[in-house]
């Protein structure tokens, strides 16, 4: 029997079947003296920015009842492939002994202004740019029947985009909230809009998911 298709935000997004994935809100990626920043260049302010949105998100998610999956980025070299150990900030980090969200560093801890998990809520750790891979999140979200996923955090064009591709492959509908998440550049930003909406999912502001949750937020 064909499964029922959930074709609107409103049919996609009910809480009983959703899952908000915020994706490595990690010092290396957000902070101003994080490895994104003074390795590879990064303008953090655009990611700074959405933390605010993204942490008003987080306490409405958790009001709606939504489950909460946290991702971290850690870089351990005994489990990345040599494909990413040659990129070329890697290389860069290896000769500038620049330590990228390894085990223990300042760098892979949480971002001091982002809130941080709730004890109840699910933290996946990765060593790829997808949460997916090598990791238990499909196995947690399905044990908990969940078919959508709200994508927040960042880097938006690096993890959150190819988590969000990964998903959507295994058949989660993919909803990308997008004053929650950002990148280093407006054209980088724009394009994973672009691409998650044209051929992944849905994009919509948290004022618009907020909307559409008004009757539920504040009941629980």
């Amino acid at each position: 029997m064909p499964q029922e298709i959930l074709g609107t935000l409103e049919e996609q997004i009910d809480p009983k079947h959703t899952a908000l994935v915020v994706i490595d809100p990690q010092n290396d990626f957000c902070a101003s003296d994080g490895a994104a920043a003074t390795l590879m260049g990064t303008d953090v302010s655009r990611i700074q920015s959405a933390i605010p949105p993204l942490n008003a998100f987080i306490k409405t998610a958790r009001e709606a009842g939504l489950m909460v999956v946290w991702t971290r980025s850690l870089v351990d070299l005994n489990k990345t492939r040599p494909s990413f150990r040659a990129r070329s900030f890697m290389l860069d980090a290896k000769v500038k002994n620049i330590k990228v969200v390894r085990e223990g560093s300042d760098g892979a801890e949480w971002y001091s202004e982002v809130v941080k998990p709730l004890p109840n809520e699910h933290v996946i750790t990765k060593y790829h740019y997808d949460a997916f891979e090598d990791t238990d999140l499909d196995l947690l979200l399905g044990w908990h029947q969940i078919k959508t996923l709200l994508m927040t955090g960042f880097l938006a064009n690096v993890c959150v985009e190819t988590t969000a591709r990964h998903g959507y492959i295994k058949g989660y509908y993919i909803v990308a909230v997008s004053d929650c998440t950002d990148t280093a550049t407006e054209k980088e930003y724009e394009a994973t809009l672009y691409n998650i909406k044209k051929y992944f999912g849905k994009v919509a502001t948290s004022d618009e998911i907020k909307k559409v949750w008004g009757g539920v937020v504040g009941r629980r």
